[in-house]
């Protein structure tokens, strides 16, 4: 068992200092054993979002994931399924492809050549003896399943709780927005100099919105969360503590999370295209994966840690599939609220990143505006527990 300087597990020292009301210990964002307990046993355990259904359409499209050490590739295969396997070569561990997507007949390896088809069967290896026997070399499967077009893996070996089941007490908040049938009009990857945690606290609360996010608090509401600090909901709150979902406040007129409050796109997404009320609504899975969505469009937030005290954020928007660049949406008008609002933000964490590591830090008090975090460290702990950590 891995455990924290004083010889405390480290989910009970999150649990001690939730029960104290303060923020988690220095150590948890500076520890290099911790982090690598972290990668295999957290992150190599969940669901991790690849991308979206609209990038995967023909034969031999692909995606990379990455996590740590591992990396994976989601195909589309000739028979229109996806499949998805280690991106790393059955004969002497090389690469298949580098990270991010494109179209492959096949995979072969750099290295010697060795020919994958689209779902990871070996198909041959130049100059192997008569012995050999491609169908006894496949490439190891990973889990993959899709929801409402979004298309998640999973790095373990035994068989995850499935993904609609995890975010099933979303269902009914976030199918409206019919994210199944939408384009990624634009992604951005951010490279963040702070540990994955600090990045996670950040977007639980806003304490810090009113001084921080000029162009966010246009629109958004912070005084319509509830008086605990979190999103207002109407439907059922998840039992599973690293499931979050409700709806985002907007201030009065407004109907879309813009600099004006107006729709971003002509082109309406899923029930609103039909006259459905306007709402904007989130869905957090922790610590991985955000959607929010918006009448107009919605934007899916994905964390990587890259070390100790590196992260990689990566945010696409998406808009209905119909929607056309320049005649239905202005992409620099789509993106810009939650662009200023995510460099704003990694600029905070860099800076509280920075803080922790002074011998001087004690974590203080948190604040009623902060619940939402302490939730987060709730299901940071149980996520440590799991792992005997």
């Amino acid at each position: 068992m891995a455990a924290a300087a004083d010889g405390i597990s480290y989910s009970r020292t999150v649990r001690d200092h939730i029960e104290r009301g303060i923020g988690i210990p220095r150590e948890l964002y500076l520890s290099q054993e911790l982090f690598a307990e972290e990668m295999t046993g957290i992150f190599g355990r969940s669901w991790l979002y690849a991308g979206h259904e609209s990038q995967l359409t023909g034969p031999g499209q692909y995606l990379t994931v990455e996590c740590g050490t591992e990396s994976a590739i989601v195909a589309r295969g000739r028979d229109g399924r996806l499949t998805a396997f280690s991106n790393v070569c059955r004969h002497r561990g090389a690469r298949l492809v580098d990270p991010g997507c494109g179209t492959k007949r096949r995979f072969v390896c750099p290295y010697h050549q060795w020919t994958y088809r689209l779902d990871g069967t070996l198909q041959g290896a130049p100059r192997m003896p008569d012995t050999f026997d491609p169908a006894r070399h496949p490439l190891p499967t990973v889990h993959v399943e899709v929801w409402h077009g979004l298309v998640f893996v999973h790095l373990g070996d035994a068989a995850p709780e499935p993904i609609a089941d995890l975010l099933g007490t979303g269902e009914e908040l976030m199918a409206a927005f019919g994210i199944a049938d939408t384009k990624v009009a634009h992604t951005i990857s951010y490279q963040v100099e702070a540990n994955w945690k600090l990045v996670w606290e950040n977007a639980q609360e806003c304490y810090h919105c009113n001084v921080n996010h000029p162009e966010l608090i246009k629109t958004f509401d912070v005084a319509g969360l509830n008086a605990t600090g979190r999103l207002e909901t109407k439907t059922t709150p998840s039992l599973d503590p690293r499931v979050v979902h409700g709806r985002f406040p907007l201030r009065p007129g407004a109907v879309s999370l813009t600099l004006d409050g107006r729709y971003a796109s002509r082109k309406p997404l899923g029930a609103f295209g039909a006259g459905l009320a306007p709402y904007t609504a989130s869905i957090h899975l922790k610590p991985t994966f955000a959607l929010v969505g918006c009448p107009d469009y919605a934007v899916v937030l994905s964390e990587r840690p890259v070390s100790v005290d590196r992260t990689e954020v990566r945010m696409s928007w998406l808009v209905h599939d119909d929607a056309v660049d320049g005649t239905d949406y202005d992409l620099d008008i789509l993106v810009k609220v939650w662009n200023e609002t995510n460099q704003q933000d990694w600029a905070l964490c860099e800076r509280a990143q920075l803080g922790v590591r002074s011998r001087s830090y004690v974590p203080g008090p948190l604040s009623a505006d902060e619940t939402a975090v302490v939730d987060f460290y709730r299901a940071y702990a149980d996520l440590l527990e799991a792992e005997d950590l």
